[in-house]
């Protein structure tokens, strides 16, 4: 007996169960098919799970999730947002729920934290970290580049930079980025001397450095003791082996590091900077560290 049950291709509920399983490339392509999964996947809470689900952004603590779910102040479309977001080499994705960034160009914290009152130029020079405050809250996202760098007075310069960039999410959204408007500003460099065997540079969520997601990521990554260090400090959990050069990133919800094995060499600068939005207070929207070989 034939069932009296008739099977609609354009189920609704259906596609949208579907389009969860779909890179952001597909949902584009299936979109372009007709009318009807253009209108379908224009919704934007379909975007909205891809985009958290490739920056792959987990974590069970309740302060952190209700970021999650905290509707964006700026920009409305999450289509918007997963077209500039993934166009890069992407290492992932990162929260900010407090205005602190800690920035250090060595997978090590420093013995005592930066202090606010010296400014980021003194202790970026002292022990190559920096803490940035005014920070914009909310989804970050960080990159890893291999560049060629500019024309400069080094002899010894090879010609490549290292750089690790972070971002909040909606900065390319912002008009006065996209025209030039705002521009990286300086905050001091960081001259490591000798031969050293790898580049590396990490940026955290400040005030969650001694949380429990850090630690119990610690924990799942060595067998040492924990203490107020996430695994991405313990680079031999996973850096590549010595005889790889190619740079590798890593990032948990609250930080994210870059860490490159090098070539022979006799020491390296590094260059922090920041990126403020002078409309808002002069809230830093985009950190950098750039790392170049001596």
């Amino acid at each position: 007996m034939l069932s009296s049950v008739v099977w609609c291709r354009y189920e609704p509920d259906i596609w949208t169960e579907v389009a969860k399983h779909l890179h952001g490339a597909d949902l584009l392509r299936l979109s372009a098919t007709c009318l009807w999964f253009f209108r379908l996947l224009y919704e934007d809470s379909i975007w909205r799970y891809a985009f958290l689900r490739d920056l792959s952004l987990r974590t069970n603590e309740p302060k952190m999730l209700r970021l999650l779910q905290v509707p964006r102040p700026f920009h409305r479309s999450w289509r918007l947002l997963y077209a500039t977001a993934f166009e890069w080499f992407r290492i992932g994705g990162f929260l900010m729920d407090t205005t602190k960034l800690l920035l250090t160009a060595k997978l090590a914290l420093p013995p005592w934290r930066p202090i606010l009152d010296d400014g980021p130029e003194i202790s970026i020079g002292f022990m190559g970290a920096c803490l940035l405050t005014n920070v914009r809250p909310g989804i970050w996202i960080a990159d890893m580049n291999m560049v060629r760098c500019p024309v400069c007075n080094l002899n010894k310069c090879e010609g490549t930079m290292q750089v690790l960039d972070a971002r909040h999410c909606e900065l390319y959204l912002e008009n006065k980025f996209r025209d030039g408007t705002w521009e990286y500003e300086d905050l001091g460099s960081y001259f490591s001397n000798g031969k050293l065997d790898t580049a590396a540079a990490a940026i955290f969520n400040h005030d969650h450095i001694d949380s429990p997601c850090v630690k119990s990521l610690f924990l799942n990554y060595s067998s040492i003791p924990a203490l107020h260090y996430s695994y991405i400090l313990n680079s031999k959990s996973w850096i590549r082996d010595r005889t790889n050069l190619l740079p590798k990133g890593c990032f948990t919800p609250v930080a994210v590091a870059l860490s490159s094995n090098l070539k022979p060499n006799e020491g390296l600068l590094s260059r922090f900077q920041a990126m403020r939005d002078m409309s808002r207070g002069g809230q830093i929207v985009s950190v950098r560290i750039t790392q170049q070989l001596l």
